[in-house]
C-alpha cells in the first residue's frame, strides 16, 4: 500500500514539475515571438481593423514594412502590445494542456484496459499497441485543448483586440489595455462577447492540440525509450517540434481566421457587424477574397512557430 501511495506521490511530482517547466518555456518563447504574432494579426486581420492605420498592415503590404511602421508611429514597445494576456494565456494553458493531458492518457488508458477485458478479441499485438498509443495521444491533445480553451477563451479575445489596437495612445480604442477592452466589451455585449467565435475555436484548438500534443508525444513515445537505452537528443525533439507545430499550424489556419474575424465583431452593432455567424464568415471571405483570405499573415505565423515550438 505505501509503494503504491509513494508511486502516485511520484508521478504527481513529475506532472507539476512538467507542468510549470512547460509554462516557463511557452512564457518565454511566445514573449520572445510577440513582434511576430502581432504583425501576423495585423495582417490576418487588416480588413477587421477599426482604423485609418489599417492600411499599414494590408496583406499587400510587406511584413518588414509593418514592423518598420509601428516602430515609427507607435515605438519599439508597442511590438509587444497585447503580450500580458498571453503570458497568461501561455502560463495557464501550457500548465493545463500537460495536467490535462496526462489525465485523459490514463482515463483512456483504463478504458481501453477495461474493454479488452470484456472483449478479448479486442486485445491487441505489437502493431496494436501502436495503434493504441497513438489513439491515446492523438485523443488526450484534443480534449485538452478543448478544455482549456473553454477556461482562456477571453483572454485569447483580449490579446487580439489589443494586438489589433492600432496608433499612439490618444488614437486608439484601449489605451489603457485590458481594463479598457473589459470595460468596453462588458457594456455593449455583457459575458457573451467575449466568448465571441468560440464554437469555432473549439474546434479549431481542438485540431492544433489534437496533431500538436498528440503529435509530439507519440513521437516521443515511439523514438524516445529509455528501458531499452534509445534517448531523443535535443536536435531531434527540436526537428520533431517543427514538424508538429508547422502541420498543426497549417491544418488549423482557416478555422483561425475565422475565429479571429468574429472576435473583431464584438462591440458593433448588427448594423456594424460584417459576419452574422460563422458560416457567413466562410462563406463572405471565400466569396471577396477567395482561398488566400483564409491564410493571410500564413507565412508569419510558420516564422513564429519556429520560435515557439
Amino acid at each position: 500500500m505505501m509503494m503504491g501511495n509513494n508511486n502516485q506521490q511520484s508521478a504527481s511530482k513529475r506532472t507539476l514539475i512538467d507542468a510549470l517547466a512547460g509554462a516557463a518555456a511557452g512564457v518565454f518563447a511566445r514573449t520572445v515571438v510577440a513582434p511576430i504574432d502581432r504583425v501576423k494579426l495585423l495582417i490576418q486581420l487588416s480588413g477587421s481593423i477599426p482604423s485609418a492605420s489599417a492600411a499599414s498592415s494590408s496583406p499587400k503590404t510587406n511584413p518588414l514594412q509593418i514592423f518598420r511602421g509601428i516602430i515609427q508611429k507607435e515605438g519599439i514597445l508597442s511590438l509587444w502590445r497585447g503580450n500580458t494576456p498571453t503570458i497568461l494565456i501561455e502560463g495557464g494553458s501550457t500548465a493545463l494542456n500537460f495536467v490535462f493531458l496526462n489525465w485523459y492518457k490514463l482515463a483512456s488508458h483504463a478504458i481501453l484496459t477495461s474493454l479488452e477485458q470484456q472483449y478479448p478479441s479486442l486485445q491487441s499485438q505489437n502493431r496494436g499497441d501502436r495503434k493504441r498509443r497513438l489513439l491515446q495521444s492523438f485523443v488526450s491533445g484534443g480534449l485538452a485543448g478543448a478544455t482549456t480553451i473553454s477556461f482562456l477563451y477571453p483572454l485569447g479575445f483580449m490579446r487580439t483586440r489589443l494586438a489589433t489596437d492600432v496608433g499612439n495612445k490618444g488614437e486608439r480604442m484601449y489605451p489603457n489595455g485590458m481594463r479598457d477592452v473589459l470595460c468596453k466589451i462588458w457594456s455593449s455585449d455583457g459575458f457573451r462577447g467575449f466568448y465571441k467565435g468560440y464554437g469555432i475555436a473549439l474546434v479549431s484548438v481542438s485540431m492544433h492540440r489534437f496533431v500538436y500534443l498528440g503529435g509530439y508525444d507519440f513521437i516521443k513515445s515511439e523514438f524516445d525509450q529509455p528501458q531499452s537505452g534509445r534517448r531523443m537528443t535535443v536536435a531531434e525533439r527540436f526537428v520533431a517540434a517543427q514538424i508538429v507545430s508547422m502541420s498543426a499550424s497549417t491544418l488549423h489556419y482557416p478555422l483561425d481566421c475565422v475565429r479571429r474575424r468574429l472576435m473583431m465583431e464584438a462591440g458593433k452593432t448588427k448594423s456594424e457587424r460584417k459576419y452574422r455567424n460563422t458560416f457567413h464568415c466562410f462563406r463572405r471571405i471565400w466569396a471577396e477574397e477567395g482561398y488566400r483570405g483564409f491564410y493571410l499573415g500564413l507565412q508569419m505565423n510558420l516564422i513564429r512557430c519556429i520560435g515557439s515550438a
